[in-house]
């Protein structure tokens, strides 16, 4: 895949499609590969979607010190810039979502509509769920219900088997969190203007349900959509439903 040099990164990117620029940033630890082939491809056929790993997580280089999420939110803008991208829709997943809420306010010049998916405010507004259980627990049961992990475990374990080498570990990983848990947007949601969704699945267990409707309650006319029998990694789960909303959303 192509990289570009921003700053001291060399950031890891994948473009699908053609169209106006639809920006997609995953969420802590993943790489652009746990997206999966569905979701990319359903948006791909119209949007021009970029995919790109975070700094410290994939084939995107180590940071070399600290940062803030939103940091990570400008990484995002100059990676637009460097591929000549004036603008762009942006839909966040989880930390992404938090990244995106960043860009949303930071770079607001560059943003079209934004997406906001299992994600939240942070700070006093918001209601974290088994998050650190990512680490010690069973990955696959937080992300994804009993009845597809059921339903799916032979596709599951083959996916984790080619996605698990490029997700972030050790001091790498532990700067993505630090960030993470420091990030807060309560006081400053309602500063943003774009056109937003957000999404959630109705049984995430690692960001509830709940932190939605604060985002959806906070941001000035944002929309609401729940993904029904999914968990935290419904776009993967739930590839149809969740480009059917989107497209919706973009598109009208």
């Amino acid at each position: 895949m192509p990289k570009i040099t921003v700053g001291d990164l060399d950031i890891n990117y994948n473009i699908q499609g053609q169209g106006d620029p639809l920006l997609m940033i995953m969420g802590l630890s993943f790489s652009l590969l746990d997206w999966g082939t569905k979701l990319p491809d359903l948006l791909s056929r119209h949007y021009k979607v970029i995919l790109f790993d975070n700094r410290d997580a994939g084939e995107t280089s180590r940071s070399p010190h600290p940062y803030t999420i939103a940091q990570m939110a400008d990484d995002a803008a100059v990676l637009l810039d460097a591929l000549g991208e004036s603008r762009a829709s942006v839909f966040g997943v989880s930390m992404g979502g938090m990244i995106a809420q960043h860009f949303a306010l930071n770079h607001a010049d560059k943003l079209n509509k934004l997406i906001l998916g299992c994600t939240m405010a942070g700070g006093s507004c918001s209601q974290l769920g088994a998050f650190s259980n990512l680490f010690n627990g069973n990955v696959l049961e937080l992300l994804f219900t009993p009845g597809f992990i059921q339903q799916h475990q032979t596709d599951l374990k083959e996916f984790f088997q080619t996605t698990t080498p490029l997700h972030s570990k050790g001091d790498a990983l532990a700067r993505q969190f630090y960030a993470m848990s420091n990030h807060d947007t309560c006081d400053r949601l309602g500063k943003i203007t774009a056109p937003t969704l957000v999404m959630t699945g109705d049984s995430d267990r690692v960001i509830p349900p709940q932190n939605s409707d604060i985002l959806t309650q906070k941001i000035s006319g944002a929309k609401q959509e729940i993904i029904q029998d999914a968990a935290h990694a419904f776009c993967f789960s739930h590839p149809d439903s969740t480009a059917t909303a989107i497209l919706n959303f973009l598109e009208h």
